[in-house]
């Protein structure tokens, strides 16, 4: 009695090792000798049964969606939409029901249709702000290019100014005063 249950263990071992097919095992002693076989012993009638595990494939369960980005409008929106928005966002990734989501769905529009609303009214609001921003700040940065431009040029030409009456030898005392005041102001804007 001790060895058939010994064989029966040897035999369930070998079966959940290998990882073989569930099926119907048989441990048949002919001659002293055991042998494990997925036939019934011969002539004998009397083999031991064993019983691995069933073999049941998984039902298809298709994969979970990926959630959706959180909307911009989010942060304007109240806490509790907020939540709702956010929890609706995610639904089909936390595997939720359909007709939870539906629910879901109905106290959303229900409670958070104006406050929707008025979220994307300051959405709209702040690209607006930031376009008019962007394109202030072009019109100084042109502006300034401008400037700088005009400055150079007004240098350029007091420069010019400057090497052709230095170059007169026949400058009065007033000239040369004036020739002095030149080229401080020179100096002071275009060094």
């Amino acid at each position: 009695m001790k060895t058939a249950y010994f064989v029966a263990l040897a035999a369930t071992m070998v079966a959940l090792s290998t990882g073989a097919p569930a099926q119907t095992r048989y441990a048949c002693t002919v001659n002293g000798r055991t042998a494990i076989s997925t036939q019934p012993c011969p002539g004998s009638g009397s083999g031991i049964v064993y019983y691995g595990p069933t073999a049941t494939k998984p039902a298809y369960e298709p994969p979970l969606p990926p959630s959706r980005p959180a909307p911009v409008h989010l942060k304007y929106l109240n806490p509790r939409c907020a939540s709702l928005n956010d929890a609706l966002r995610t639904a089909g990734t936390r595997g939720l029901k359909y007709d939870t989501i539906n629910q879901m769905q109905r106290e959303y529009i229900e409670l958070c249709a104006e406050n929707e609303s008025e979220a994307y009214s300051q959405v709209a609001q702040e690209r607006k702000d930031n376009k008019q921003k962007l394109a202030e700040s072009k019109e100084a940065v042109k502006q300034d290019q401008e400037r700088s431009l005009e400055r150079q040029q007004q240098c350029s030409e007091s420069k010019r100014i400057l090497y052709t009456k230095r170059a007169r030898k026949d400058l009065t005392d007033g000239e040369k005063a004036d020739l002095q005041r030149f080229e401080d102001n020179y100096r002071s804007r275009c060094s």
